[in-house]
Protein backbone atom coordinates (compact mmCIF):
# COMPACT_ATOMS: atom_id res chain seq x y z
CA UNK A 1 0.00 0.00 0.00
CA UNK A 2 1.05 3.40 -1.10
CA UNK A 3 0.34 6.61 0.74
CA UNK A 4 -0.17 10.13 -1.17
CA UNK A 5 -0.51 13.33 0.80
CA UNK A 6 0.36 15.92 3.46
CA UNK A 7 3.41 14.83 5.74
CA UNK A 8 1.35 11.89 8.39
CA UNK A 9 0.90 13.39 11.50
CA UNK A 10 -0.02 10.74 14.20
CA UNK A 11 -3.72 11.37 13.32
CA UNK A 12 -2.78 9.55 9.81
CA UNK A 13 -0.51 6.61 11.11
CA UNK A 14 -3.42 5.37 13.45
CA UNK A 15 -5.70 5.36 10.37
CA UNK A 16 -3.00 4.31 7.97
CA UNK A 17 -2.38 1.58 10.36
CA UNK A 18 -5.98 0.59 11.53
CA UNK A 19 -6.49 0.45 7.66
CA UNK A 20 -3.58 -1.84 7.30
CA UNK A 21 -5.23 -4.24 10.11
CA UNK A 22 -8.64 -4.36 8.84
CA UNK A 23 -8.09 -4.91 5.15
CA UNK A 24 -7.04 -8.17 4.85
CA UNK A 25 -9.71 -9.84 7.50
CA UNK A 26 -12.33 -7.36 5.22
CA UNK A 27 -11.31 -8.53 1.84
CA UNK A 28 -11.05 -12.28 3.28
CA UNK A 29 -14.66 -12.30 3.96
CA UNK A 30 -15.09 -12.10 -0.02
CA UNK A 31 -12.84 -14.65 -1.08
CA UNK A 32 -9.38 -12.01 -1.48
CA UNK A 33 -6.78 -13.68 0.43
CA UNK A 34 -3.33 -11.88 1.17
CA UNK A 35 -0.71 -14.16 1.04
CA UNK A 36 1.71 -12.10 3.74
CA UNK A 37 0.82 -8.84 5.42
CA UNK A 38 0.17 -5.68 3.52
CA UNK A 39 3.38 -2.94 3.62
CA UNK A 40 2.63 0.15 3.35
CA UNK A 41 4.69 3.71 3.24
CA UNK A 42 4.32 7.25 2.79
CA UNK A 43 5.20 9.73 -0.12
CA UNK A 44 4.49 13.08 -1.04
CA UNK A 45 2.32 14.15 -4.04
CA UNK A 46 5.09 15.18 -6.03
CA UNK A 47 5.01 14.22 -9.68
CA UNK A 48 8.95 12.28 -9.19
CA UNK A 49 8.12 10.73 -5.80
CA UNK A 50 4.96 9.22 -7.69
CA UNK A 51 7.04 7.89 -10.15
CA UNK A 52 9.66 6.57 -7.51
CA UNK A 53 6.58 5.17 -5.74
CA UNK A 54 5.61 3.39 -8.88
CA UNK A 55 8.67 2.25 -9.80
CA UNK A 56 9.21 0.32 -6.81
CA UNK A 57 6.08 -1.66 -7.04
CA UNK A 58 7.49 -2.46 -10.34
CA UNK A 59 10.56 -2.98 -9.91
CA UNK A 60 9.65 -5.35 -6.58
CA UNK A 61 7.06 -7.14 -9.19
CA UNK A 62 3.70 -6.07 -6.86
CA UNK A 63 0.60 -8.24 -8.12
CA UNK A 64 -1.34 -5.22 -7.34
CA UNK A 65 -0.73 -1.88 -5.50
CA UNK A 66 -3.51 0.30 -2.92
CA UNK A 67 -2.96 3.73 -3.35
CA UNK A 68 -4.27 5.86 -0.29
CA UNK A 69 -4.97 9.76 -1.36
CA UNK A 70 -5.21 12.27 1.25
CA UNK A 71 -6.39 15.73 0.03
CA UNK A 72 -4.81 15.66 -3.66
CA UNK A 73 -5.81 17.02 -6.50
CA UNK A 74 -6.76 14.98 -9.26
CA UNK A 75 -4.09 15.44 -10.84
CA UNK A 76 -2.09 13.18 -8.63
CA UNK A 77 -4.74 10.23 -8.88
CA UNK A 78 -4.16 11.00 -13.23
CA UNK A 79 -0.23 11.04 -12.36
CA UNK A 80 -0.95 7.44 -10.56
CA UNK A 81 -2.70 5.86 -13.66
CA UNK A 82 -0.31 7.18 -15.93
CA UNK A 83 2.13 5.27 -14.45
CA UNK A 84 0.39 2.14 -13.25
CA UNK A 85 -1.50 1.45 -16.47
CA UNK A 86 0.37 3.06 -19.48
CA UNK A 87 4.04 3.07 -18.30
CA UNK A 88 4.93 0.40 -16.14
CA UNK A 89 1.77 -2.15 -16.33
CA UNK A 90 1.12 -2.45 -12.03
CA UNK A 91 -2.66 -2.37 -11.81
CA UNK A 92 -3.39 0.15 -8.84
CA UNK A 93 -6.68 0.21 -6.69
CA UNK A 94 -6.99 4.15 -5.22
CA UNK A 95 -8.81 4.17 -1.96
CA UNK A 96 -9.95 7.50 0.02
CA UNK A 97 -10.14 6.28 3.55
CA UNK A 98 -9.32 9.85 5.32
CA UNK A 99 -12.92 11.63 5.78
CA UNK A 100 -14.64 8.98 4.46
CA UNK A 101 -13.07 5.69 6.21
CA UNK A 102 -16.48 4.65 7.63
CA UNK A 103 -18.17 4.83 4.30
CA UNK A 104 -15.19 3.21 2.61
CA UNK A 105 -15.33 0.16 4.94
CA UNK A 106 -19.19 -0.10 4.34
CA UNK A 107 -18.53 -0.13 0.57
CA UNK A 108 -15.77 -2.73 1.19
CA UNK A 109 -17.61 -5.17 -0.84
CA UNK A 110 -17.22 -2.56 -4.14
CA UNK A 111 -13.63 -2.26 -3.44
CA UNK A 112 -13.09 -6.36 -3.09
CA UNK A 113 -14.59 -6.99 -6.18
CA UNK A 114 -12.59 -3.92 -8.41
CA UNK A 115 -9.04 -5.65 -6.14
CA UNK A 116 -10.47 -9.26 -7.08
CA UNK A 117 -11.13 -7.84 -11.12
CA UNK A 118 -7.78 -6.17 -11.17
CA UNK A 119 -5.40 -9.08 -10.12
CA UNK A 120 -7.45 -11.69 -12.83
CA UNK A 121 -9.93 -13.13 -10.57
CA UNK A 122 -13.52 -13.82 -11.34
CA UNK A 123 -16.09 -12.39 -9.47
CA UNK A 124 -19.09 -13.96 -11.26
CA UNK A 125 -20.63 -15.36 -14.44
CA UNK A 126 -23.73 -15.64 -16.50
CA UNK A 127 -25.19 -19.28 -16.32
CA UNK A 128 -26.23 -18.82 -20.74
CA UNK A 129 -27.63 -22.17 -20.74
CA UNK A 130 -30.26 -21.30 -17.85
CA UNK A 131 -30.59 -17.50 -19.65
CA UNK A 132 -31.35 -18.60 -23.00
CA UNK A 133 -34.33 -21.36 -24.03
CA UNK A 134 -31.67 -23.20 -26.68
CA UNK A 135 -27.85 -23.33 -25.59
CA UNK A 136 -25.77 -26.10 -26.50
CA UNK A 137 -22.30 -26.92 -24.51
CA UNK A 138 -20.89 -26.46 -27.75
CA UNK A 139 -21.64 -22.40 -27.79
CA UNK A 140 -19.08 -19.83 -27.01
CA UNK A 141 -20.00 -16.72 -26.56
CA UNK A 142 -17.72 -13.24 -26.57
CA UNK A 143 -19.32 -10.39 -25.77
CA UNK A 144 -18.73 -6.87 -26.92
CA UNK A 145 -19.27 -3.49 -25.86
CA UNK A 146 -18.36 -0.24 -27.36
CA UNK A 147 -18.35 3.77 -27.36
CA UNK A 148 -17.19 7.15 -28.29
CA UNK A 149 -16.96 9.51 -25.83
CA UNK A 150 -17.21 13.28 -27.15
CA UNK A 151 -15.35 16.78 -25.72
CA UNK A 152 -14.59 19.56 -28.65
CA UNK A 153 -13.70 16.33 -31.02
CA UNK A 154 -10.52 18.92 -32.52
CA UNK A 155 -7.06 17.97 -32.43
CA UNK A 156 -6.05 18.97 -28.72
CA UNK A 157 -8.97 17.11 -27.56
CA UNK A 158 -9.97 14.44 -29.96
CA UNK A 159 -13.17 11.62 -29.40
CA UNK A 160 -11.98 8.50 -28.06
CA UNK A 161 -13.54 5.04 -29.45
CA UNK A 162 -13.32 2.16 -27.62
CA UNK A 163 -14.09 -1.65 -27.54
CA UNK A 164 -13.74 -4.12 -25.14
CA UNK A 165 -14.55 -7.94 -25.83
CA UNK A 166 -14.78 -10.84 -22.95
CA UNK A 167 -12.11 -12.75 -23.55
CA UNK A 168 -12.44 -16.17 -21.41
CA UNK A 169 -15.13 -19.05 -21.71
CA UNK A 170 -16.76 -17.85 -18.99
CA UNK A 171 -17.36 -14.51 -20.47
CA UNK A 172 -16.67 -12.44 -17.29
CA UNK A 173 -13.09 -11.17 -18.47
CA UNK A 174 -12.53 -8.46 -20.70
CA UNK A 175 -10.03 -6.38 -22.55
CA UNK A 176 -10.17 -3.34 -24.05
CA UNK A 177 -9.02 -1.33 -27.17
CA UNK A 178 -9.02 1.93 -27.61
CA UNK A 179 -8.32 4.48 -30.78
CA UNK A 180 -8.54 8.54 -30.73
CA UNK A 181 -10.25 9.82 -33.73
CA UNK A 182 -9.22 13.38 -35.16
CA UNK A 183 -10.87 15.56 -37.47
CA UNK A 184 -8.55 16.73 -40.38
CA UNK A 185 -10.30 20.14 -40.26
CA UNK A 186 -12.69 22.17 -37.96
CA UNK A 187 -13.89 20.10 -34.67
CA UNK A 188 -16.97 16.95 -35.24
CA UNK A 189 -17.91 14.30 -33.81
CA UNK A 190 -18.54 11.10 -35.72
CA UNK A 191 -20.10 8.13 -34.13
CA UNK A 192 -18.51 5.94 -36.46
CA UNK A 193 -15.76 3.87 -34.81
CA UNK A 194 -13.22 4.05 -37.74
CA UNK A 195 -11.01 1.55 -36.86
CA UNK A 196 -13.57 -1.08 -35.46
CA UNK A 197 -12.33 -3.83 -37.25
CA UNK A 198 -8.30 -3.54 -35.73
CA UNK A 199 -9.76 -3.66 -32.50
CA UNK A 200 -11.83 -6.84 -32.72
CA UNK A 201 -9.64 -8.79 -34.87
CA UNK A 202 -6.92 -8.18 -32.07
CA UNK A 203 -9.53 -8.91 -29.28
CA UNK A 204 -10.67 -12.11 -31.29
CA UNK A 205 -7.15 -12.91 -31.32
CA UNK A 206 -7.02 -12.46 -27.10
CA UNK A 207 -10.00 -14.38 -26.96
CA UNK A 208 -8.10 -17.25 -29.14
CA UNK A 209 -5.06 -17.12 -26.83
CA UNK A 210 -7.09 -17.41 -23.49
CA UNK A 211 -9.66 -20.23 -24.52
CA UNK A 212 -7.01 -22.76 -26.23
CA UNK A 213 -7.26 -21.97 -29.86
CA UNK A 214 -10.79 -21.64 -29.72
CA UNK A 215 -12.56 -18.84 -31.26
CA UNK A 216 -16.71 -18.07 -30.34
CA UNK A 217 -19.07 -19.23 -32.52
CA UNK A 218 -21.87 -16.28 -31.40
CA UNK A 219 -20.93 -12.68 -30.83
CA UNK A 220 -23.40 -10.36 -29.22
CA UNK A 221 -22.06 -6.97 -29.62
CA UNK A 222 -23.27 -3.81 -28.09
CA UNK A 223 -23.39 0.00 -29.07
CA UNK A 224 -23.82 2.80 -27.26
CA UNK A 225 -24.99 6.46 -27.98
CA UNK A 226 -26.40 6.15 -31.56
CA UNK A 227 -29.14 8.49 -32.21
CA UNK A 228 -32.16 7.25 -34.54
CA UNK A 229 -31.16 8.74 -37.70
CA UNK A 230 -27.73 7.66 -37.62
CA UNK A 231 -29.04 3.54 -37.07
CA UNK A 232 -28.71 2.76 -40.77
CA UNK A 233 -25.05 4.32 -41.44
CA UNK A 234 -23.56 2.61 -38.12
CA UNK A 235 -25.39 -0.30 -38.83
CA UNK A 236 -23.89 -0.39 -42.57
CA UNK A 237 -20.55 0.10 -41.23
CA UNK A 238 -20.01 -1.82 -38.26
CA UNK A 239 -21.57 -5.22 -39.67
CA UNK A 240 -19.49 -4.98 -42.57
CA UNK A 241 -16.10 -4.43 -40.09
CA UNK A 242 -17.07 -6.84 -37.54
CA UNK A 243 -17.53 -9.52 -40.51
CA UNK A 244 -14.47 -8.60 -42.21
CA UNK A 245 -12.38 -8.64 -38.50
CA UNK A 246 -13.30 -12.11 -38.34
CA UNK A 247 -13.13 -13.20 -41.91
CA UNK A 248 -9.12 -12.17 -41.10
CA UNK A 249 -8.75 -14.07 -37.93
CA UNK A 250 -11.34 -17.18 -38.57
CA UNK A 251 -9.78 -17.78 -42.09
CA UNK A 252 -12.13 -20.92 -43.35
CA UNK A 253 -13.79 -21.89 -40.48
CA UNK A 254 -17.52 -20.90 -39.88
CA UNK A 255 -18.00 -17.44 -38.66
CA UNK A 256 -19.40 -16.86 -35.63
CA UNK A 257 -23.63 -15.65 -35.83
CA UNK A 258 -23.55 -11.69 -35.11
CA UNK A 259 -26.40 -9.97 -32.93
CA UNK A 260 -25.93 -6.45 -32.79
CA UNK A 261 -27.62 -4.25 -29.93
CA UNK A 262 -27.89 -0.40 -29.76
CA UNK A 263 -28.50 0.70 -26.44
CA UNK A 264 -29.85 4.39 -26.17
CA UNK A 265 -29.75 5.76 -22.21
CA UNK A 266 -30.81 9.69 -23.11
CA UNK A 267 -34.12 9.70 -23.65
CA UNK A 268 -37.43 11.43 -22.10
CA UNK A 269 -39.13 8.11 -21.03
CA UNK A 270 -39.94 7.25 -17.70
CA UNK A 271 -42.35 4.71 -15.91
CA UNK A 272 -44.16 4.16 -12.88
CA UNK A 273 -46.01 1.73 -10.80
CA UNK A 274 -49.07 2.80 -9.41
CA UNK A 275 -51.00 0.83 -6.70
CA UNK A 276 -53.72 3.21 -6.77
CA UNK A 277 -52.84 4.80 -3.86
CA UNK A 278 -48.96 5.79 -4.61
CA UNK A 279 -46.96 6.00 -7.83
CA UNK A 280 -42.94 4.58 -7.21
CA UNK A 281 -40.77 3.24 -9.33
CA UNK A 282 -40.53 -0.44 -11.16
CA UNK A 283 -38.75 -2.89 -9.71
CA UNK A 284 -35.34 -3.86 -11.08
CA UNK A 285 -36.04 -6.58 -14.24
CA UNK A 286 -38.76 -4.95 -15.62
CA UNK A 287 -39.27 -5.13 -19.56
CA UNK A 288 -41.43 -3.33 -21.49
CA UNK A 289 -42.11 -4.58 -25.25
CA UNK A 290 -45.19 -3.84 -25.99
CA UNK A 291 -47.36 -0.65 -26.99
CA UNK A 292 -45.14 1.81 -27.12
CA UNK A 293 -41.80 0.26 -28.89
CA UNK A 294 -41.65 0.53 -32.30
CA UNK A 295 -44.10 -0.98 -34.31
CA UNK A 296 -42.20 -3.40 -36.82
CA UNK A 297 -38.80 -3.04 -35.59
CA UNK A 298 -36.88 -5.20 -32.21
CA UNK A 299 -36.62 -3.15 -29.22
CA UNK A 300 -37.49 -2.80 -25.77
CA UNK A 301 -37.17 -1.17 -22.47
CA UNK A 302 -35.04 -2.49 -19.67
CA UNK A 303 -34.85 -1.78 -16.05
CA UNK A 304 -32.00 -3.32 -14.40
CA UNK A 305 -31.24 -1.49 -11.89
CA UNK A 306 -32.86 -0.77 -8.43
CA UNK A 307 -32.81 3.50 -8.35
CA UNK A 308 -31.64 4.21 -4.56
CA UNK A 309 -32.98 7.61 -4.91
CA UNK A 310 -34.88 9.59 -7.54
CA UNK A 311 -36.83 8.48 -10.69
CA UNK A 312 -35.33 5.04 -12.27
CA UNK A 313 -34.39 5.41 -15.95
CA UNK A 314 -34.70 2.14 -18.24
CA UNK A 315 -32.18 2.16 -21.11
CA UNK A 316 -33.19 1.42 -24.04
CA UNK A 317 -32.41 -1.65 -26.28
CA UNK A 318 -32.88 -1.62 -30.22
CA UNK A 319 -31.72 -5.03 -31.86
CA UNK A 320 -30.94 -3.85 -35.11
CA UNK A 321 -29.10 -7.35 -36.65
CA UNK A 322 -29.79 -10.70 -35.03
CA UNK A 323 -27.93 -13.73 -36.92
CA UNK A 324 -28.26 -15.79 -33.30
CA UNK A 325 -32.45 -15.02 -33.85
CA UNK A 326 -32.63 -14.88 -29.94
CA UNK A 327 -36.36 -14.47 -28.73
CA UNK A 328 -37.67 -11.40 -27.27
CA UNK A 329 -36.97 -13.40 -23.94
CA UNK A 330 -33.75 -14.73 -24.61
CA UNK A 331 -31.82 -11.28 -24.99
CA UNK A 332 -34.09 -9.58 -22.88
CA UNK A 333 -32.85 -12.04 -19.59
CA UNK A 334 -29.45 -12.57 -21.46
CA UNK A 335 -29.15 -8.41 -21.61
CA UNK A 336 -30.41 -8.39 -17.61
CA UNK A 337 -28.31 -11.32 -16.25
CA UNK A 338 -25.09 -9.24 -17.63
CA UNK A 339 -25.99 -6.23 -15.78
CA UNK A 340 -25.29 -8.20 -12.68
CA UNK A 341 -21.58 -9.15 -13.47
CA UNK A 342 -20.49 -5.46 -13.85
CA UNK A 343 -17.08 -5.63 -11.38
CA UNK A 344 -17.73 -2.42 -10.10
CA UNK A 345 -20.76 -3.21 -8.09
CA UNK A 346 -22.50 -5.64 -6.03
CA UNK A 347 -25.57 -4.95 -7.86
CA UNK A 348 -27.12 -4.87 -11.31
CA UNK A 349 -26.42 -1.87 -13.05
CA UNK A 350 -28.12 -0.26 -15.46
CA UNK A 351 -26.45 -1.25 -18.61
CA UNK A 352 -25.41 -4.13 -19.52
CA UNK A 353 -21.54 -4.62 -18.49
CA UNK A 354 -19.71 -4.87 -21.61
CA UNK A 355 -20.87 -1.47 -22.74
CA UNK A 356 -20.59 -0.03 -19.50
CA UNK A 357 -16.67 -1.26 -19.51
CA UNK A 358 -16.55 0.28 -23.00
CA UNK A 359 -18.00 3.48 -21.28
CA UNK A 360 -15.60 3.46 -18.24
CA UNK A 361 -12.46 2.98 -20.60
CA UNK A 362 -13.31 5.96 -23.05
CA UNK A 363 -13.27 7.95 -20.16
CA UNK A 364 -10.33 6.79 -18.36
CA UNK A 365 -8.31 7.05 -21.26
CA UNK A 366 -8.66 10.92 -21.20
CA UNK A 367 -6.16 11.05 -18.67
CA UNK A 368 -3.20 9.26 -20.84
CA UNK A 369 -1.26 10.89 -22.74
CA UNK A 370 0.28 8.93 -26.12
CA UNK A 371 2.95 10.54 -28.53
CA UNK A 372 1.31 12.03 -31.48
CA UNK A 373 2.52 11.46 -34.37
CA UNK A 374 -0.23 13.03 -36.79
CA UNK A 375 0.40 15.76 -38.60
CA UNK A 376 -2.64 17.81 -38.24
CA UNK A 377 -3.91 20.61 -40.62
CA UNK A 378 -4.41 24.20 -38.98
CA UNK A 379 -8.05 23.97 -37.27
CA UNK A 380 -10.83 26.45 -37.24
CA UNK A 381 -13.03 27.47 -34.84
CA UNK A 382 -16.10 26.20 -36.91
CA UNK A 383 -18.06 22.93 -35.20
CA UNK A 384 -19.18 21.18 -38.01
CA UNK A 385 -22.67 20.10 -36.54
CA UNK A 386 -24.00 18.67 -40.07
CA UNK A 387 -21.83 15.11 -39.79
CA UNK A 388 -23.66 13.47 -42.65
CA UNK A 389 -20.90 15.32 -44.49
CA UNK A 390 -18.31 13.97 -43.03
CA UNK A 391 -17.03 10.68 -43.89
CA UNK A 392 -14.01 8.45 -42.72
CA UNK A 393 -11.58 9.83 -44.85
CA UNK A 394 -12.05 13.02 -42.72
CA UNK A 395 -11.11 11.76 -39.36
CA UNK A 396 -7.71 10.84 -38.68
CA UNK A 397 -7.21 7.49 -35.97
CA UNK A 398 -4.10 6.65 -33.93
CA UNK A 399 -4.74 3.50 -31.44
CA UNK A 400 -3.66 3.70 -27.90
CA UNK A 401 -1.14 1.43 -26.90
CA UNK A 402 -1.24 0.58 -23.06
CA UNK A 403 2.12 -1.64 -21.60
CA UNK A 404 2.11 -4.93 -22.42
CA UNK A 405 1.43 -6.16 -18.61
CA UNK A 406 -1.78 -4.82 -18.69
CA UNK A 407 -2.88 -4.03 -21.84
CA UNK A 408 -5.53 -7.06 -21.47
CA UNK A 409 -6.14 -6.45 -18.07
CA UNK A 410 -9.66 -4.74 -16.38
CA UNK A 411 -7.38 -1.78 -15.86
CA UNK A 412 -10.86 0.19 -16.47
CA UNK A 413 -12.72 -0.97 -13.82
Amino acid sequence: MIYFGPKPDEGILYILKDFQNQLPSLLADFGVIFKSAPTVFAKPSRNEDIEVAMKQTSNENWQIAIVILNNVLHEVYESIKQWSNQKLGVPTQCVAVFNHFNEMLANIACVSQKINTKIGGINGIVNLKAALSHSSNEDLFMFVGADITHTTCSTDQPSIAAVVGSCDPTCSRYAARLSEQYPKIARCAVEIIKELDKMIIDLLQVYERTCGNCLPNRLVFYRDGVDDELFQKVLDNKINKIKDACQVVYGNRKLPRLTFVIIKKSHHTRFFADDGQYTKNIEAGTVIDQDIIHPTQFDFYLCSQAAIMGTSRSALYHVLHDENEFSSDDIQQLTYWLCHTDARCTKSVSVSAPVHYADLAAYAARMFKFDDELDHNEETDDLLNETENISLNDIETKVMIFNDKIQNNMWFV
